[in-house]
């Protein structure tokens, strides 16, 4: 089995390194020149919680400039796509020439993208994975560090028919992280949606690590609210939502003053970042630090753009999208008085 990941940032490198060092023919395809460079030159190095190096491989990794070499090789069975959300059109087209005709392709992304894969792959051909409590950082080029004790991976289909190739994507991702098969994919997608927009936005906007984040009063709150109407949009797209961290109808409870809810999640929220490295950023707050477009769009905007759709306030998520905009181009700084301002 030929396996290639397109992106070999933060989890691209990070399920890239396991899958190699389990013994299985990767390739890596990244954008950054330096990377690339290093990880030839170097290897790929992965890094504990504690800053501690759990492995280092020698990988074969290309540049996208490179990628049309490939058709010298053998074509690859299945293919990951680890890049931002807003690249995902351009990722897939970039592969598909070297796929294998019965072979797949996989999401290992946040949001919902399996949609844009499809239209260039095919539905039939897609699958998606839902990536719960893992959070990586790539710190530099050829570095990797994990942030979170343990993580775990969902894989599901596009179409219902193809489970049998949701077995082996969770087989190859296994090497890594716990994994599974699943019927369930755009619930548990959107599950894994209400979590990051509650944090990865609050993060970008305010400059404050995932510890900071929540436990700093007004951000809790915030972050309640934001969850809080993820969760009411999902439901009212008719999604089957599945508890990812927190208990989504305690979470819904907060909205309306529940004081014993907000108690629980309030508790919750910091049980969960205290597990973590404590200057664990997730990955929009890590782009607005390296002066990089975020997910924006693809977390809290797209929370916003499907709550006005089917009649759900989502103002909050609004809020943050358009404020997060606002700091990418410059006009605002992250600060938690930004925070503060939407309260």
């Amino acid at each position: 089995m030929r396996i290639a990941i397109v992106g070999a940032g933060a989890i691209g490198g990070y399920f890239g390194a396991n899958i190699i060092r389990a013994g299985l023919d990767v390739t890596l395809i990244d954008a950054w020149p330096e990377h690339v460079e290093h990880v030839r030159r170097h290897g790929l190095t992965v890094e504990g919680m504690s800053g501690n190096t759990s492995l280092n491989v020698k990988a074969d990794i290309r540049h996208v400039g490179d990628v049309q070499g490939l058709i010298r090789e053998p074509a690859f069975d299945v293919v990951f796509i680890a890049v931002k959300s807003y690249d995902t059109l351009w990722a897939t087209q970039l592969i598909l020439p070297y796929l294998a005709e019965d072979g797949v392709v996989a999401s290992l992304q946040n949001s919902l993208n399996e949609g844009e894969i499809a239209s260039i792959a095919g539905s039939e051909r897609t699958y998606g994975c839902a990536i719960t409590a893992l959070a990586c950082e790539l710190r530099e080029a050829g570095l990797v560090r994990r942030h979170s004790p343990t993580g775990s991976v969902s894989v599901g289909a596009i179409d219902s028919k193809n489970r049998a190739n949701c077995e082996v994507i969770a087989g190859i991702l296994n090497h890594a992280e716990s994994s599974v098969a699943i019927d369930n994919l755009i619930g548990v997608k959107w599950s894994k949606l209400v979590i990051n927009a509650m944090r990865n936005g609050l993060s970008a906007m305010t400059g404050m690590t995932g510890l900071e984040r929540d436990t700093d009063p007004v951000t809790i709150e915030l972050g309640m609210r934001l969850g809080a109407q993820a969760v009411q949009v999902g439901r009212a797209l008719g999604y089957e939502l599945v508890d990812t961290g927190f208990s989504f109808d305690t979470l819904v409870a907060t909205a309306s003053g529940d004081c014993d809810a907000i108690r629980i999640i309030r508790s919750r929220m910091a049980e969960i970042s205290g597990a973590r490295s404590s200057d664990q950023r997730p990955s929009m707050a890590q782009d607005i630090r390296k002066g990089r477009r975020t997910e924006t769009d693809a977390i809290n905007g797209l929370v916003a753009r499907l709550g006005r759709e089917v009649g759900v306030d989502a103002g909050a998520n609004q809020k943050v999208h358009e404020t997060i905009q606002r700091i990418e181009r410059g006009e605002l700084q992250p600060s938690p008085a930004l925070a503060a301002g939407i309260v």
